[in-house]
């Protein structure tokens, strides 16, 4: 099993996330820079969405920032490295002590930051795409899909499509 590849299960949305988010949100801006950008992402952002109870945060940085030290500084936050995990432009981290957090490091209005953006607003305000996005989920955990990897994998056709859907709106 990959380094990346861990058990998932989904549960209801819970109002506790956008909570959980600010408070780790605040935590982590304390040992980042000052002019980082924070957003809660990923379907715990989403009232109302089945989710992996895992809090979704996407860090933007800009060009000055280096990126070693913004690493380094997310590592003493409590933060495992993961690298590009799969997705190049994007370093992933994670946390599994407490509630858990996923941080997406990103730079600020690159393409990464505004696909997520895009997606998150687009199910916020779209009850027939929050549905559809939902079934999917289902489907992949109601097939005995268990593990992080099989289940991204899984949606990957219908994240895509979606994703495309919710870019092209944002630039219309």
């Amino acid at each position: 099993m990959s380094d990346l590849d861990e058990a998932i299960h989904l549960s209801e949305y819970d109002p506790q996330w956008p909570i959980l988010f600010d408070t780790e949100a605040q935590r982590i801006s304390l040992g980042l820079p000052t002019d980082v950008t924070i957003e809660h992402i990923g379907s715990t952002s989403v009232p109302g969405l089945i989710a992996k109870p895992i809090i979704d945060i996407m860090v933007g940085t800009e060009p000055h920032h280096k990126p070693e030290v913004v690493r380094a500084a997310l590592v003493d936050l409590g933060y495992e490295d993961m690298g590009e995990a799969g997705v190049p432009g994007r370093i992933y981290f994670r946390r599994r002590i407490g509630p858990a957090f996923n941080i997406a490091l990103v730079p600020r209005g690159g393409s990464l930051w505004v696909a997520n953006l895009a997606f998150r607003d687009y199910l916020r305000t779209s009850p027939d795409l929050r549905r559809e996005y939902a079934e999917t989920k289902r489907q992949a955990f109601n097939s005995g899909i268990q593990s992080l990897l099989a289940y991204s994998d899984y949606k990957s056709a219908v994240l895509s499509r979606l994703l495309v859907k919710a870019v092209e709106r944002k630039r219309s």
